[in-house]
């Protein structure tokens, strides 16, 4: 009887997983095989969705592709590099002065989505009332219609800018975990300002680096609510990555069979995305 007690605690944690991660799973992968609509009934066409995707009857969703890389690798890099670098400049500065920046710097992580998608739109209002056509308009050059011209560098903006406060975070806990024995001693040595950042510092935090990266990437990856309160995804999908058009075709649309074979793909993509950066990373479990 004692042998089954660890399992009785544990049931309630199975329970929640087997509703709410294997069958969702498993009927995911079933719908996908069907043809199911707006009825919420559907016939089996095996893999008549996928050929679908693959075949390219889908006009748009070679676009989507090309958004989705462009999107992850763009917000990425300004969520990594902007992190790395205000990660080192705050820890420089030190004591409160370094504290009283990173604090102000994780204001936008503490701004509600609906609030931090307004304030986009408002900047990059295509109208005389828009942030950017003001300033454009009283130094003498033209308004411009942002969110027509650059729907994804505007989308790329906001979610990589936003991943910046969660990485200088990390990467300032784990810059204080360097013994100052090294960094000293690599000064004495002659390293300049860039050669111990790129040879000393970058080196210790791998770790952390890496794990943000990955992190951010299936983030990336999955999640489109900024997209979708900003710009929509438009215009003309425009700035719509995979995860917002499977949204689009499963809900939206009601479109079931095909959403659920997105969702798939959009899992699979993650997994073997994940999988790259752990080899290219060398990402290895600490003992």
């Amino acid at each position: 009887m004692k042998k089954l007690i660890p399992y009785f605690f544990l049931l309630p944690l199975l329970l929640l997983i087997l509703l709410f991660y294997i069958i969702p799973a498993v009927s995911t992968i079933y719908i996908s095989t069907t043809d199911m609509g707006r009825s919420l009934r559907g016939d089996l066409v095996g893999v008549k969705n996928f050929a679908r995707m693959f075949s390219m009857e889908d006009p748009v969703i070679g676009r989507v592709l090309i958004n989705t890389v462009v999107y992850l690798f763009g917000a990425l890099a300004i969520t990594i590099g902007g992190g790395l670098v205000l990660a080192n400049a705050t820890f420089s500065l030190g004591g409160k002065t370094g504290g009283f920046f990173r604090l102000i710097w994780f204001l936008p992580r503490a701004t509600p989505p609906v609030v931090w998608a307004f304030l986009w739109i408002w900047a990059f209002d295509p109208t005389k009332f828009g942030l950017l056509n003001m300033i454009f308009r009283n130094v003498g050059l033209a308004e411009r219609s942002w969110m027509s011209l650059y729907p994804m560098l505007i989308v790329i903006l906001a979610n990589g800018i936003l991943g910046i406060p969660y990485t200088m975070t990390i990467l300032s806990a784990a810059l204080g975990n360097i013994p100052t024995e090294v960094v000293e001693a690599a000064k004495i040595d002659g390293a300049s300002g860039w050669q111990t950042i790129l040879k000393i510092k970058i080196p210790l935090i791998w770790w952390p680096l890496s794990f943000l990266t990955i992190w951010h990437t299936l983030a990336y990856l999955t999640t489109f609510q900024y997209i979708l309160m900003i710009t929509g995804g438009g215009p003309f999908y425009a700035s719509t990555p995979l995860a917002l058009y499977t949204y689009q075709k499963a809900f939206q649309n009601m479109e079931l069979g095909y959403g659920s074979a997105l969702a798939l793909v959009l899992i699979l993509l993650s997994v073997i995305i994940i999988f790259a950066f752990r080899k290219l990373l060398g990402v290895q479990r600490e003992t």
